[in-house]
């Protein structure tokens, strides 16, 4: 059974990413994956505080090595992010940032919500997500009142539901870079 990182990036306290993420996971589920959730809220990385590159893998901090080991350990990552101010969190970047050795060819699906379905926010991650060589197979954009509503109740359109599933089969066929 192939093992999804699944990220809820978002950590504002009024925050809807964990219900846009239990969405994400259900489909999932359902096409056999094993979801082992990345809520950055709970993680609580500092800001980037290793003395090293990330580049070399010269991890000293605890919490890096235990974000690398969480990274490593599975066989593809979806983010699920909002769209704040046409960009994405800066938890995000911030969780990107730590490491580098972890994402080559790690396939990446990315998730966006927002009033314009945070395309901004996931064209962007794509970009971030390609120089640290991950393998970004889709983006799905959720749109507020089409397919969440503001306070989170998902009524995910045809369209992104079929989207998603496309997303994760495409995941479940990239072989993953496990760094040793």
């Amino acid at each position: 059974m192939k093992k999804l990182g699944l990220i809820v990036s978002s950590t504002r306290p009024s925050r809807i990413g964990p219900k846009a993420a239990e969405w994400v996971k259900s489909v999932a589920a359902n096409q056999g994956w094993e979801v082992e959730l990345f809520d950055l809220a709970e993680i609580g990385l500092p800001f980037l505080d290793e003395a090293d590159v990330p580049m070399r893998g010269n991890y000293t901090q605890p919490h890096t090595k235990e974000w690398a080991a969480k990274v490593a350990g599975v066989d593809a990552v979806a983010v699920v992010t909002p769209q704040y101010n046409k960009s994405f969190p800066a938890t995000i970047k911030n969780a990107i940032d730590f490491l580098f050795a972890e994402w080559n060819d790690k396939p990446v699906a990315l998730v966006g919500y927002g009033w314009t379905g945070g395309t901004d926010a996931t064209q962007g991650l794509a970009g971030v997500f390609g120089h640290v060589k991950a393998n970004v197979v889709d983006q799905i954009n959720l749109v507020f009142n089409t397919d969440l509503d503001p306070a989170g109740e998902m009524t995910v359109s045809e369209e992104n539901d079929d989207a998603l599933r496309i997303a994760l089969t495409a995941m479940a066929d990239v072989p993953a870079n496990q760094p040793a």
